[in-house]
C-alpha cells in the first residue's frame, strides 16, 4: 500500500547509509532523509589516515557522491546539526532553527573522538583524526611536523603511528590502557603490543600519564607525571570514541553512555530506532546492555534497524569480523557474548 511516511535517519555512516537503502528497498512510496552534521557524503573512515598518507584521493575516499543518493531516491541533507529531538511530538530540529517531522527514526549518529577528562584543559593543544575535516586540517601541519606525541592509542592510533613512522617522523607513544572503551589493557596485552612495535623507531612511554601540555614557540612542550618532557611539533590523542548523543539527553529515551536500545534496536519510545556506535544493544544472554565497533556490525544493524521498523521482528546478531586484530592483540568487536580478549 502507498504509504506519506517520511523516515528520516540521523547520519550519514555505514548503519545510517544501510538504514536508508533497505527503507527505500522496502517502501518505495515513503520518503527517506537522512540528516548529517558533516558536509561531505558518505565516506570510509577507515581510510582517512591513508588520505592524509595521499595514497588514496578525494573520490577513493568516498562511498557516494551526491548523485547516488538521487539515483536511490533518499534525500540527503549534510551540514544539518541536530539540536534536539522530540519524540513525543515526531520531530527534529536542527541546529539552524528549522523543525522536520517524521513517522519514524534511526539514529545513526556515531561516535566522535573520547577527550578524557584529565586533558580537557589541554583539549586546544590536541589534534584528532576521527572525520573527514580534521584529516583536512591535520593533512599539512603533519607533512611540515618533525616530531609527534600520540597519547593514548586506540584501533586506530596503533595504525597512525605506523603511517607516522613511514613517513620518517619521530613519534612517541604514550599508551594509556583505558584509551580502547569497552575494553582495557592489561599487562599482557600491552606487552605484546611493544613487542610488535619493536621493529619501528618508537619511543614507547608506559605506565605513565601527561601533567601538562605547554605551548612553546614550535610546537608544545609536554611533561609527563613521572617528570620525563618531550618536545614535539603535534599531540594527537587516540583515546578511543564516544557515542554521539548529546542532542538526545533531554528527549526522555534511555540513554547511558549510548542510547539503549532492546535486540530488536527499538529505543525506549516505540517510533525510534537507534543503531550503530551510537546505540547500546541489549544482549538477553547475559542480560545487560553493550557495545559494538567496527563497519560489519554497524551495516547490520542499519539494515535490521530499518526492517523492524517497517514491522518486522528480527532479533540482532553481531556480523562480520568477530576480532580486530591490535598489535597483535585480538579485541573483540561484538557485543554478542561475553567481552574479552581472543
Amino acid at each position: 500500500m502507498p504509504t506519506n511516511d517520511h523516515y528520516v535517519i540521523l547520519g550519514n555512516g555505514p548503519a545510517g547509509n544501510h538504514a536508508a537503502a533497505k527503507l527505500r528497498e522496502k517502501d518505495g512510496d515513503a520518503t527517506v532523509t537522512i540528516l548529517s552534521d558533516e558536509a561531505v557524503p558518505f565516506y570510509y573512515k577507515p581510510k582517512l589516515t591513508r588520505y592524509i598518507l595521499d595514497e588514496i584521493d578525494v573520490s577513493e575516499l568516498l562511498v557516494k557522491q551526491l548523485s547516488d543518493y538521487a539515483d536511490q531516491g533518499i534525500r540527503v541533507r549534510l551540514g544539518q546539526p541536530v539540536e534536539r529531538i522530540d519524540p513525543g511530538a515526531n520531530t527534529v530540529h536542527l541546529a539552524q532553527g528549522e523543525t522536520v517531522q517524521y513517522t519514524k527514526l534511526i539514529i545513526a549518529t556515531g561516535a566522535r573522538q573520547r577527550i578524557l577528562s584529565s586533558m580537557a584543559p589541554y583539549a586546544s593543544c590536541l589534534q584528532f583524526v576521527s572525520s573527514y575535516d580534521q584529516a583536512v586540517a591535520c593533512k599539512e601541519d603533519i607533512r611540515r611536523a618533525e616530531s609527534v606525541l600520540i597519547f593514548g592509542g586506540d584501533l586506530v592510533g596503533f595504525k597512525f603511528v605506523r603511517l607516522l613512522t613511514r613517513m620518517n617522523k619521530q613519534v612517541s607513544l604514550l599508551i594509556y590502557p583505558g584509551a580502547f572503551w569497552p575494553f582495557s589493557l592489561d599487562d599482557e596485552m600491552e606487552s605484546v603490543i611493544e613487542a610488535s612495535l619493536a621493529g619501528l623507531n618508537v619511543d614507547l612511554i608506559k605506565k605513565d600519564g601527561i601533567e601538562n601540555i605547554i605551548p612553546a614557540e614550535k610546537g608544545y612542550r609536554v611533561i609527563t607525571r613521572s617528570g620525563l618532557e618531550k618536545r614535539v611539533d603535534i599531540v594527537f590523542s587516540f583515546n578511543g570514541l564516544e557515542p554521539n548523543v548529546e542532542f538526545a539527553l533531554d528527549s526522555g529515551l534511555d540513554i547511558d553512555r549510548g542510547i539503549l536500545v532492546n535486540e530488536y534496536m527499538q529505543t525506549s519510545h516505540p517510533d525510534v530506532y537507534a543503531c550503530g556506535s551510537c546505540a547500546q544493544i541489549f544482549n538477553p544472554g547475559i542480560r545487560a546492555h553493550t557495545t559494538s565497533i567496527g563497519w560489519a556490525n554497524a551495516v547490520t544493524q542499519g539494515e535490521l534497524a530499518a526492517l523492524n521498523l517497517l514491522g518486522e521482528h528480527r532479533e540482532v546478531q553481531w556480523a562480520g569480523r568477530k576480532y580486530f586484530d591490535l598489535e597483535g592483540v585480538k579485541i573483540k568487536t561484538t557485543w554478542w557474548e561475553d567481552i574479552d580478549r581472543g
